[in-house]
């Protein structure tokens, strides 16, 4: 049985709705929380029902919140307030007031993914085996990304009444800054064609923080970076063509290169990371919301462009990984019906199947993706989808 259903939103919805006629709304969905934008990254977004504008670019990797300065004072890297958010701190009015109608609220906060800041911080960035920045990537071994994320973190849990800090992106990022869905803002172009083994290696962050914590546990980081610009060096050269007698799988490569140490170096990372993040916002009783990890408090699945069956195996699985006391969100994408994207939710009744596959399967919240980007319609869906699981909230 379903404990929450939520709902992921933009601060610009309730700027551009109307807070209060924005939350009534929601509630009357049958949400029980809105996870709200609290630091977020660049984008250029359709919204194909709000009142003032059908496209938005972002702002990139600004705050939707007034920061506590003294909380960034020990910190190279500082906030940038949202240009909307300069004379009203809206996530504050619009916590407090979704309080008032009986929503909870969650932190949504975007943690190494933020080109502004790497623009301006490029030692903290993730540097490919050539020594290039990816400014959209921060590295999460460098001291002064994670002293940033840490007090935005802390700051958010301190100040504002909320059940979470559900973070994204708190892991390595790759070169690409788009993905199977999400495309790059920055014409991304390969002119020359890249297998998965390259990819990956043009992946690897070879920041000098990266670096170092690698080798003091040991690993042996120079004779990986050896091996990986030799093969890249050599896979350049001979363009078009692609050499025969390189490796064509990562594991290939890994027969003679110590990548094993080195990715397992870069889990480690990510897994001190949300552990610091867990410590810091429950000492102000907020829970920790992210990919599942045993440093969670609620983790967080999802199941874009599967079937509801396939949903209720993802579930499952996941429920496998968690202790006892660990919650299991999963997210529905609403509306994103495009051709090669997979199983789409396109009516109420496919909505009301995948709740009811996710909900049997004994997730203890279904998320919503994404209050402005879904259409309309996709949005009215969410109320019978959540009766005809029985939830009531």
């Amino acid at each position: 049985m379903l404990k929450r259903a939520g709902l992921l939103t933009y601060t610009w919805d309730f700027v551009d709705e109307g807070v209060d006629t924005l939350l009534a709304r929601i509630r009357d969905l049958g949400v029980t929380r809105i996870s709200l934008t609290s630091l977020y990254h660049a984008g250029f977004f359709m919204h194909p029902h709000n009142p003032k504008r059908r496209t938005y670019l972002l702002e990139d990797g600004v705050v939707y919140f007034h920061p506590n300065e003294s909380r960034y004072s020990d910190s190279v890297i500082k906030p940038v307030v949202a240009s909307m958010c300069k004379d009203t701190d809206w996530f504050g009015e619009i916590c407090e007031r979704a309080s008032d109608v009986g929503l909870g609220v969650s932190a949504w906060m975007v943690c190494f993914h933020n080109t502004r800041l790497g623009l301006l911080h490029p030692d903290a960035t993730i540097r490919n085996v050539y020594g290039d920045s990816y400014p959209h990537a921060m590295s999460p071994a460098h001291p002064d990304a994670r002293a940033f994320v840490h007090a935005v973190a802390g700051d958010l849990a301190e100040r504002y009444s909320l059940l979470s800090v559900m973070v994204e992106a708190p892991d390595y990022r790759s070169r690409l800054h788009g993905g199977t869905w999400v495309s790059g803002h920055h014409h991304e172009r390969d002119g020359v064609y890249l297998r998965p083994l390259e990819k990956a290696l043009l992946d690897l962050s070879f920041n000098d923080a990266d670096v170092e914590q690698a080798s003091n546990a040991g690993v042996d980081v120079e004779r990986l970076r050896r091996a990986v610009r030799a093969h890249m060096d050599r896979y350049f050269d001979e363009a078009p063509t692609i050499p025969t007698d390189l490796p064509e799988t990562i594991e290939q490569f890994a027969q003679d290169a110590p990548l094993a140490g080195y990715e397992a170096h870069m889990r480690r990372t990510e897994e001190t990371v949300l552990a610091e993040l867990a410590q810091i916002v429950r000492e102000h009783g907020v829970k920790l919301e992210g990919k599942a990890s045993p440093s969670v408090d609620m983790a967080l699945s999802g199941g874009y462009g599967e079937t509801p069956q396939r949903m209720a195996q993802l579930v499952a699985q996941t429920k496998r990984t968690l202790t006892a006391d660990q919650e299991l969100g999963f997210t529905v994408r609403m509306g994103y019906n495009h051709p090669g994207m997979g199983w789409a939710m396109q009516s109420e009744q496919d909505t009301c199947a995948a709740v009811r596959a996710i909900a049997d399967a004994g997730a203890d919240e279904v998320l919503f993706y994404n209050y402005g980007e879904a259409p309309r319609r996709a949005i009215d869906w969410i109320a019978p989808a959540l009766q005809s699981a029985g939830f009531r909230g």
